[in-house]
């Protein structure tokens, strides 16, 4: 009886923290930046036609970063030769920070700030991150230097 017991509990152990053990941690790929991810990301196309020309050396530096990349659903109609580098710059700093969420997994920050100075909202709720009540985090990528989200609207204000 007391094996079965033992089992039972072992098992909801488990399921209790294998969520946890699921997150991605910043910095754990073995061999991609965060530039390398966005130019190999199928979704990303129009992202890394913004970033990487300006910022693509940060991007694929050792500085470590969270980029916050909208997918090309969000950024269609974007088209990197009609923006000014001011413009870019602005939405780039919108959706990058190297702050805490760099050196923990995004489900355990209440907020962020971003590199222009805004601060972001974590909400996390049935396995889901929205960041502000507006982007959700569809998927986190682990880079040599941080971690690529991606996300589903724009960081925008």
């Amino acid at each position: 009886m007391r094996v079965k017991h033992f089992a039972v509990v072992i098992a909801l152990a488990a399921l209790v923290l294998m969520p946890l053990t699921a997150q991605v941690q910043p910095g754990d790929a073995e061999d991609k930046t965060a530039l390398d991810v966005i130019e190999e990301h199928e979704e990303l196309t129009i992202a890394y036609d913004l970033f990487a020309p300006e910022f693509g050396e940060f991007l694929d530096g050792e500085e470590q970063l969270a980029l916050f990349a909208p997918t090309d659903e969000v950024l269609e109609g974007v088209d990197a030769e009609e923006l000014s580098y001011e413009e870019i710059e602005s939405l780039f700093h919108r959706h990058m920070t190297t702050g805490i969420a760099t050196e923990y997994p995004i489900e355990f920050i209440e907020w962020f700030g971003t590199a222009d100075g805004a601060e972001i909202a974590v909400y996390v709720e049935d396995e889901t991150v929205t960041l502000n009540d507006v982007a959700a985090v569809v998927e986190a990528i682990p880079t040599t230097n941080g971690v690529v989200y991606v996300i589903d609207q724009s960081l925008e204000s």
